[in-house]
């Protein structure tokens, strides 16, 4: 085949021509994300119970849904939250591969079959089901820098002007709004009045829904009519009312005197806020504070640029002194991460084409490579989009490590056209087709064992299986496509380009000569030495696999480095039951400390909620802290673990505030935060209360172990409470009915929906409710009155009491137990993998029966994938293997070849022990990539060694050595392509810099113990095992005729 692009080398030129462009046309239309789709999808219930404390919506609408629930098709878990706000929130995790809008439509029919059962109210204000992502993608924060503005008319101008806009950009799952305050029609009942008027809640709720509403009224004229009717009219009423004077002008009774009792007379109405119960500030300036989540399987960077521009076009109608500011947004580190990815690729490719100069010596001959790089590369984006890849994080590492091998397979081509034009004096025509016969097995082998060792690991399932795909396709697609451009364009290249340029004496580049022959003349030596002592070398290899096997099984394990991504998150709770007045004073005091540490660049914050109970509370703020750009923060001093830090000890220094300081989690979608999170489960069903002592045992052995830096859970049973007392036997004595009761509580004390009203082309609720001077504590039992069965007006004191208590604020079930989830740091310097082994140890030797505990979230995912690597290990090496014996048609020579991937294994688990690193995902990448890497270099020895002595006639020895002596210069040449291609990972700084560095680690340390080490054992081995062979086996006729030669002569 290479003889005919040999002699058409236009034609060759073409293809790859037209290869590099279909490429270039495939990337500039590719998405661009952080990682691939690795997040398993998620499906959100919602529903909202007024007035009732958590333990009701537990036991009367938690427990009726996800009864139903449970146990949908492909489910991994359901996890829900029920709270004293009245809100309920479920969240059923499917397996990775899981279609969402399936996942969505299966729970939706579920939750249909469990409605009947639920509370009527809940039914009347809807149960939501919807696709949802728990990762962030930025928030929008408005605000008026002077105080024109209150938070109120920020918060319904965000609502009536931007957020219906913004929710249409495609790619958008939902923009939830923290401190969001939408207009509601409040009516604030004055008990003494109403006692007084002899007016009940239910009179006011029932006047109410009685005069505002929309009423069908008809038509005057409709047919059937008279055939005289000549007009036909609709009938039109005043309907709903709009302005808060018409409320207060409804009329609840009429009087014998003919006057009226009406709403002004018992309440005071305004238009306010429908919820009170959460306060966000950007920095010192109340702001409504939106956050942006991403629809399942959309691209992060479109649709951030989306909103971004679509915020650009309403700021044009801003009103003065209203502004924005996207102070979040999880975009930046993918594009800045990106961007440093391609620098680095840049960089390989400068350092490449420098070590292929500095051995070819020849500019022409350098530049064949250079230009067989990009066609390579770049062709591998149309095999990424066949697979239906995107650009990612994976993908770029493989094309930056792809570089040192994809140059690899044109060097081989190079380098031994010229060795055939300077030792056979050929001119470059001829010694190119000679070249190829020589080298084009070598380089399909190579290239087919890539392949092999890739396939087997990308079947692997969920996370770890895509992650493997995305890694192995770029590589194996770069691999493959490197190989055919060396099998046609590169020897087209040489045949019409290369000339005989001698190698310099004298200078830099004759020193650098000088010293490779010399170091060929002692490897060859080294080699020869070795191979009349099998003995020694075994010793010394087997020596090798144990201190690989002792590091391979004391390297810590983890799922994912830690990066800076130029944010994080405070979680921050006061004691429990303070009001959302004190958290916001507190919280304010932390701002402005956090805001004067250097390097810090925006504070968010919002009051009244909790990231790590997942719902509202009083007593908790949630902080996100944006970092100034990577490009400003250099030093270490500067980074965000240093921050993350100074951020902690002022938490520490809080009198009121206590909570913990959190990264992000490490890929989005994965949880909310980073950490090992953890469920303790009470399996028999107890009290919410009863899991208080257990979680103190478990939480507090947790922190008695030397891995564990922080063991936080957010429950307590310890909330101060209030428990009304209702004796019924006094209540039916006089006259009053359990219902009215609670009915009145419900209205009173929480809040009764009665129907809505219409404003500014929306609709907002009408509330009723007690004023908060007669709900400030528990003496205004006195002023609260519910009507008996005669018609008089009964204070609640005379049948019930309010006693103090402490419990529980939310109720947390998963997978239907009554659970409590830990959020478990390790100490520094330990991996992720040795605090779960831990917290197992604990939990199975600590939890007392009927408890139990399962891993959530990104911790799950973890615990689910380790374990696996040495099954992936064990099928690449087998396939690797296999593919061996038939491409050499023997079970003994691949062990020749195999027994070099120690030696890249112990250089990658040194580099990584030396440089604090840990056993995780992309350092097990690196380690599946040095299996094919080290083979690589095996098959350019052992090939020319079989050709020498079976072909050629040479003894096994000679053949060994002069095989290790020929193939010296190309296999140094391009394992320091390699070597210094990923030479940028390994130094890389800044935006992803943590990923970049734990893959070059891996990579870096096994190549250059697989050249140094592993390229003395190859020949060696193949002397053993060709002796094996032979003796067990057959000997061709040419190598047995030389052998008998030499005996005769002998």
């Amino acid at each position: 085949m290479a003889d005919f692009f040999i002699n058409r080398p236009k034609f060759a030129i073409v293809l790859s021509i037209v290869l590099t462009l279909a490429g270039v046309l495939t990337l500039l239309k590719m998405p661009v994300s952080l990682y691939p789709s690795v997040a398993p999808p998620t499906i959100q219930i919602k529903a909202f119970f007024p007035g009732a404390d958590h333990n009701t919506i537990r036991d009367t609408v938690a427990s009726v849904i996800e009864q139903e629930v449970n146990g949908v098709e492909r489910m991994i878990y359901l996890d829900s939250k029920s709270s004293n706000d009245g809100s309920y929130i479920a969240r059923i995790t499917f397996e990775i591969g899981t279609d969402a809008d399936f996942a969505q439509t299966l729970v939706q029919n579920r939750v249909n079959k469990a409605s009947s059962k639920l509370p009527g109210v809940v039914n009347q204000l809807g149960v939501t089901v919807a696709k949802v992502s728990p990762s962030m993608l930025l928030t929008v924060s408005l605000y008026s820098p002077n105080g024109t503005y209150d938070g109120l008319y920020i918060s319904n101008y965000m609502a009536l002007n931007m957020k219906d806009p913004l929710l249409r950009t495609a790619g958008i799952g939902e923009l939830k709004v923290m401190g969001e305050k939408n207009y509601s029609l409040r009516i604030w009942l004055d008990n003494e009045k109403m006692a007084a008027l002899n007016v009940s809640d239910s009179e006011v709720a029932s006047a109410i829904a009685s005069q505002n509403a929309t009423i069908s009224a008809g038509k005057i004229g409709e047919s059937p009519a008279p055939s005289a009717q000549v007009f036909q009219y609709t009938i039109q009423t005043k309907g709903r009312l709009k302005e808060a004077k018409q409320f207060e002008d409804i009329i609840i009774r009429g009087e014998p005197d003919g006057s009226f009792v009406r709403i002004s007379d018992v309440a005071r109405v305004e238009l306010s806020s429908e919820k009170y119960n959460t306060k966000a500030f950007y920095n010192e300036y109340e702001s409504p504070l939106m956050i942006a989540y991403l629809a399942p399987g959309a691209n992060s960077l479109k649709v951030a640029d989306a909103l971004k521009a679509k915020m650009v076009e309403l700021e044009k109608s801003f009103p003065d002194d209203l502004e924005y500011d996207i102070a979040f947004d999880s975009t930046l580190f993918i594009k800045t991460s990106m961007s440093e990815v391609v620098k680095t690729l840049y960089e390989a490719l400068v350092l490449v084409t420098i070590i292929t100069f500095l051995f070819l010596q020849n500019w022409r001959a350098t530049l064949i490579p250079c230009i067989a790089i990009p066609v390579s590369l770049v062709g591998t984006f149309l095999v990424m989009q066949a697979f239906g890849m995107d650009i990612n994080t994976i993908t770029m590492f493989g094309l930056i490590l792809a570089i040192g091998v994809v140059v690899d397979a044109a060097i081989v081509v190079i380098e031994n056209v010229e060795r055939l034009m300077h030792e056979d004096h050929l001119p470059a025509k001829e010694a190119t087709s000679l070249a190829m016969k020589e080298v084009t097995a070598p380089l399909i082998a190579s290239a087919l064992v890539l392949m092999a060792v890739f396939v087997p690991v990308s079947l692997a399932p969920g996370m770890v299986g895509i992650l493997y795909q995305q890694f192995g396709v770029a590589i194996v697609a770069s691999t493959i496509i490197s190989t055919v451009v060396a099998l046609t364009l590169t020897p087209a290249l040489c045949a019409t380009m290369m000339k005989i340029v001698p190698l310099a004496t004298k200078g830099p580049l004759g020193w650098f000569n000088k010293f490779i022959d010399n170091l060929t003349i002692g490897y060859g030596g080294t080699v020869k030495f070795l191979g009349r002592r099998f003995l020694l070398t075994l010793t010394v290899f087997v020596g090798l696999i144990a201190y690989t096997g002792y590091l391979g099984v004391n390297l810590p394990g983890g799922f994912l480095p830690d990066e800076d991504k130029g944010s994080f998150i405070m979680d921050v709770s006061l004691p429990e039951a303070a009001t959302l007045a004190r958290t916001v004073d507190e919280v304010k005091d932390i701002t402005n400390q956090l805001n004067a540490i250097p390097g810090v660049k925006t504070v968010l914050s919002a009051n009244g909620f909790s990231l790590l109970k997942g719902t509202a509370a009083t007593n908790s703020a949630m902080l996100i802290i944006s970092l100034d750009d990577w490009s400003l923060r250099k030093t270490p001093e500067l980074s965000q673990v240093a921050i993350m830090a100074q951020a902690r000890k002022i938490l520490a220094n809080s009198f009121e505030a206590k909570g913990l300081v959190l990264a992000t989690p490490a890929i989005p979608g994965l949880g909310s935060t980073s950490g090992i999170t953890v469920m303790l489960e009470d399996t028999l069903g107890r009290s919410t209360e009863s899991l208080g002592p257990v979680y103190q045992l478990f939480a507090s052995e947790l922190m008695k172990r030397p891995e564990i830096a922080v063991a936080f859970s957010t429950y307590t049973s310890q909330v101060p409470q209030l428990l009304l007392d209702i004796d019924y036997e006094a209540a039916t004595k006089l006259g009053v009915r359990p219902i009215d009761i609670n009915n009145t509580l419900a209205t009173m004390f929480g809040k009764k929906y009665v129907n809505d009203f219409t404003k500014f082309g929306k609709n907002y609720q009408v509330n009723i409710m007690s004023d908060a001077e007669y709900r400030n504590d528990e003496s205004d039992l006195d002023s609260l009155y519910v009507r008996a069965a005669s018609g008089q007006m009964v204070r609640f004191s005379a049948f019930s009491e309010f006693k103090k208590i402490t419990g529980a604020d939310v109720s947390a079930r998963y997978n239907l137990f009554n659970a409590t989830q830990l959020l478990v740091v390790p100490m520094p310097g330990v991996s992720s993998g040795d605090a779960i082994a831990a917290i197992s140890d604990v939990g199975d030797n600590l939890l007392p029966a009927g408890y139990a505990y399962e891993w959530t979230g990104q911790t799950y995912q973890e615990v689910k994938t380790s374990g696996g690597m040495g099954a992936l290990f064990g099928l690449a090496m087998l396939f690797t293997y296999l593919f061996l014996v038939a491409q050499y048609e023997s079970w003994v020579t691949p062990f020749a070849i195999m027994l070099c991937v120690p030696t890249a294994l112990l250089g990658s688990m040194v580099f990584v022990t030396l440089m604090g690193g840990t056993l995780n995902l992309y350092v097990q990448i690196g380690l599946v990539l040095m299996i094919g890497m080290a083979c690589r270099n095996a098959i350019l020895i052992v090939e020319f060694a079989k050709v020498l002595r079976e072909e050629r006639g040479m003894t096994i020895l000679e053949a060994g050595v002069e095989a290790a002596k020929l193939r010296m210069r190309a296999v140094l040449m391009t394992a320091l392509s390699f070597i210094l291609g990923v030479t940028p990972l390994v130094l890389a700084t800044g935006a992803g810099s943590a990923s970049r560095n734990t893959m070059g680690h891996s990579v870096w340390g096994g190549m250059v113990t697989a050249t140094v080490v592993g390229c003395i054992f190859v020949p060696v081995f193949f002397m053993m095992f060709q002796k094996l062979r032979e003796r067990f086996g057959s000997r061709t006729e040419l190598a047995a005729q030389a052998d008998a030669d030499r005996e005769a002569k002998a």
